[in-house]
């Protein structure tokens, strides 16, 4: 049984709106976490599992939105002589999380795979990818080679107050899987529950065979009846995996659940791009100590002036000294001014072409590319996009909400948990984070906290709990 597919959703019916400002400029999907876009830790992840040889994406964006990825992953496919394509599938339109599977059926099939993978595009996690598949053949050699209806990857939370709290969630905003202690296998679906029915939520990642279309037939036909009798309120071409495929596999007692206890949040919201940053830069920090790398590691990535360090942990600068705090992303492009008073981190990705001057400190935050930060300046759990400056002595910063892990050991034996499961802090919504949008000017000495600010504007004094809009308007947030 080989795995030869991966499907990724990458959306784009309501075209990033919960994640402006910052979807003005590109994709959500594309926006740099870590050093580089959110799909690429996902097909990072994918390009792992040596049997995938085609990667899909299928979504509601202009293909024009994927050319320069699509080109980036040939060409790198070729260099690395790694068999795998790529292909970007335009919906005719905004079709749901599932619809696009329904109606690109043929592509996604071609081949005769025995099993795929498909993803949303949104997820931040390790991807256990490779033990799903194992988990996967287990359990069709335990029903005697019988096909299962999917895998689910189940998402173990251990603290879910915390996670709701850090992750701006309440406890309907989750699909919860509940499953036979023993057997793992789904007994229950809910999507976004009223109450708290499970430790377990989906996970967004889900393993499949030729038996998912059956069921997406089943929902279409479900779909034209419902919107026969009611057309104003159904629409027969959207079709949602959780509600119309997830909630009605368990009847058919051919589901299980992965149970995955990793590091997990899904990108919403801007706040969630900072959480998420935090998230894969501790991952690749902990590969980095355990001698395992990657492509495009923050190891690779040393300011402008720094002698290369084997490690995170290290990173030695000539005298006199900047601090840098890991885990940091710091391109090579990027100019890191060495003066003493210079501080950068923990928690920081900077892009190409940046310039930071002497005496700046940056924590918890993501500079985009050819942005400049000015002498003695302080930016702090904020998101500076393409091209913005910030003059001399200002100061760009979220107030944040740190939740800290509890030192209380809870009782009974524990799970081992995969790389990252323990990291728990950051912020909690929006509203505590700032961001400038591309081409933002920001003069010297201002203040800005926990503001918006859309692209191209001029900032000539103090901001605070604002939204600057177009045209100069501002919004109370």
């Amino acid at each position: 049984m080989t795995t030869t597919k991966a499907v990724i959703m990458v959306g784009g019916g309501s075209r990033g709106t919960r994640f402006r400002p910052l979807s003005l400029d590109r994709a959500k999907i594309l926006f740099p976490i870590a050093g580089k876009p959110l799909l690429a830790h996902t097909v990072d992840a994918i390009l792992e599992i040596d049997s995938i040889k085609e990667i899909i994406l299928i979504g509601f964006y202009e293909p024009s939105v994927f050319t320069e990825f699509l080109s980036q992953f040939a060409a790198r496919m070729k260099y690395s002589k790694r068999e795998c394509t790529m292909r970007y599938l335009k919906e005719f339109k905004a079709l749901g999380t599932a619809g696009g599977l329904y109606y690109f059926k043929n592509e996604i099939m071609s081949g005769s795979p025995d099993n795929f993978f498909v993803i949303h595009g949104d997820i931040v996690c390790s991807f256990p990818l490779q033990k799903m598949i194992d988990f996967y053949e287990q359990k069709t050699r335990e029903n005697g080679s019988k096909k299962l209806d999917a895998i689910l990857m189940g998402v173990q939370i251990q603290n879910y107050d915390v996670f709701l709290a850090l992750n701006d969630r309440d406890q309907s905003s989750f699909g919860t899987i509940i499953s036979d202690a023993k057997s793992k296998k789904v007994v229950h679906y809910v999507e976004k529950p009223e109450t708290k029915m499970s430790d377990t939520i989906n996970g967004g990642v889900y393993m499949f065979n030729g038996m998912l279309f059956k069921r997406l037939s089943h929902a279409k036909v479900t779909k034209i009846t419902a919107a026969s009798t009611n057309p104003e309120y159904v629409d027969e071409d959207v079709i949602s995996m959780e509600k119309d495929i997830l909630e009605n596999l368990p009847e058919f007692g051919n589901t299980y659940v992965y149970p995955y206890t990793g590091f997990f949040a899904a990108l919403k919201t801007p706040s969630d791009a900072l959480y998420a940053n935090q998230l894969y830069l501790n991952a690749l920090q902990q590969k980095q100590r355990t001698g395992r790398s990657e492509a495009g590691s923050p190891i690779s990535a040393i300011p402008l002036g720094h002698k290369r360090t084997s490690t995170l942990d290290r990173v030695t600068l000539e005298k006199p000294s900047a601090t840098i705090i890991p885990p940091v992303f710091i391109h090579p492009s990027s100019s890191i001014d060495k003066a003493m008073g210079t501080k950068i981190g923990p928690y920081v990705s900077i892009g190409p072409g940046c310039k930071i001057e002497a005496g700046s400190r940056i924590s918890n935050s993501i500079i985009l590319h050819k942005s400049h930060i000015g002498e003695n300046s302080l930016v702090r759990n904020s998101i500076i996009s393409y091209g913005c400056k910030a003059g001399k002595w200002t100061r760009i910063e979220g107030t944040g909400v740190t939740i800290k892990k509890s030192n209380k050991k809870p009782a009974g034996p524990q799970k081992p948990v995969e790389s990252g499961a323990c990291q728990i802090i950051g912020i909690k919504d929006s509203g505590n984070i700032s961001i400038l949008g591309s081409g933002t000017n920001v003069n010297d000495d201002a203040y800005i906290l926990n503001s918006f600010i859309l692209p191209n504007k001029n900032i000539r004094h103090d901001i605070k709990y604002e939204s600057i809009m177009k045209g100069g308007e501002q919004v109370c947030i």
